[in-house]
C-alpha cells in the first residue's frame, strides 16, 4: 500500500460516509473535484478576521483566558505516526484557530452548521488529529505543546435584520469542548487503515458517485 495520509476534515465525510467511495479515493486517488462555494471561503476568513488576537471570552466564558490565533494558515504535517498495529501513516491539514495560554494551547475549529451537541460526535476525530499533529509535527511545521483543550466553534445564521436600512445577519453561536483522546483516535484509525486493506466494498446504491461510477466505469 503506498504511503497513508489521512486529512483530518476526510474522517466526518470521507469514511463516514459512502465507504466505496472513500476506498476508491485512498487506494486508487478516483476522485470527482468539485468547487467549493466561494461564500463560505469568504465566510472562513471573515470569522478569522474578526476572532484573531480577540481574548478567549468571546468564544466562551467555559475556555480559560487565552489569545485567539487564527493567522496560521500554513499546511500541518505530522510526523510519521503508527497506528495499534504497527503501521505507518501521517495527517496533514489546516486549522481555523488556536488559542495561545501561555503554558499551554487549545485548537478550535469554526463550523458554519446547526447548533447541535452531535457534532462533537461528529467531528471528534477531526480535532484529535488536529492536537496530534501540532503535538508531534514534522520538522518543516509549528510545534504547540501541551495542547490541553479541542473545542468547535458554530456558527448558526437566526434571523436577518435592518441596519441603516441594509440587511445584517444574526448569528447564533455555540462553543462546543471536546476531550482529548488519543487512543480512541488512533483505534479510529486502526480500523480505517483495516478496511482500506480489505476487499474493495461493492457500490452503495443510496450514493450518487457510486451510480455514476458504475454506469460508467464497470
Amino acid at each position: 500500500m503506498k504511503e497513508l495520509i489521512f486529512s483530518p476534515s476526510e474522517f466526518a465525510f470521507g469514511y463516514s460516509g459512502c465507504k466505496r467511495c472513500y476506498y476508491d479515493l485512498k487506494n486508487d486517488n478516483l476522485r470527482v473535484s468539485t468547487a467549493f462555494p466561494s461564500i463560505f471561503s469568504k465566510l472562513d476568513r471573515l470569522q478569522k478576521e474578526f476572532y484573531h488576537d480577540q481574548n478567549t471570552d468571546v468564544l466562551s466564558v467555559n475556555i480559560e483566558p487565552g489569545k485567539i490565533k487564527t493567522d496560521y494558515e500554513k499546511l500541518q504535517k505530522s510526523e510519521t505516526l503508527k497506528d495499534k498495529k504497527g503501521r505507518e501513516f501521517i495527517l496533514r491539514g489546516k486549522i481555523d484557530a488556536y488559542i495561545d495560554h501561555r503554558t499551554f494551547y487549545s485548537i478550535i475549529d469554526f463550523k458554519v452548521t446547526d447548533i447541535d451537541e452531535k457534532k462533537i460526535e461528529l467531528y471528534k476525530t477531526q480535532l484529535l488529529s488536529y492536537a496530534i499533529m501540532f503535538e508531534r509535527p514534522n520538522e518543516k511545521c509549528l510545534k504547540l505543546t501541551p495542547i490541553k483543550n479541542l473545542g468547535i466553534f458554530c456558527f448558526e445564521p437566526e434571523k436577518i435584520h435592518s441596519v441603516n436600512d441594509k440587511p445584517s445577519f444574526n448569528m447564533k453561536t455555540q462553543y462546543y469542548p471536546i476531550q482529548r483522546d488519543d487512543d480512541y483516535l488512533l483505534s479510529f484509525i486502526t480500523e480505517i487503515i483495516d478496511f482500506l486493506e480489505g476487499p474493495k466494498p461493492t457500490f452503495d446504491e443510496k450514493c450518487g458517485l457510486c451510480n455514476l461510477k458504475k454506469n460508467n466505469f464497470n
